[in-house]
């Protein structure tokens, strides 16, 4: 199994995952770890991997889980216990 890393960054939208009508304009950093082809049936594990997650303005973003959508297209699950960020990923 081969695996390639790449950053992605960018901007988007933060979405809190409960629906609450608030988003945030944030600006992303994700370290994407792209794995070879899968052999089998099933899923791949996932886990928590660190991002980075900025507001685009003078806001502050609460702790919590949010969904974020991304500008350029896509949409990852991201959480906050305070000043770390991180993002679900297949492993």
């Amino acid at each position: 199994m081969t695996t390639k890393n790449r950053k992605r960054l960018g901007s988007g939208r933060l979405v809190p995952t409960r629906p609450t009508g608030v988003e945030y304009r944030v600006k992303y950093g994700l370290q994407i770890v792209e794995t070879g082809p899968q052999h089998g049936r099933g899923m791949r594990p996932l886990k928590w991997a660190r991002c980075s997650v900025k507001p685009a303005d003078t806001h502050r973003i609460p702790s919590g889980t949010y969904f974020l959508h991304a500008d350029e297209g896509g949409v990852f699950q991201v959480k906050s216990n305070g000043h770390v960020w991180e993002y679900l990923t297949a492993a």
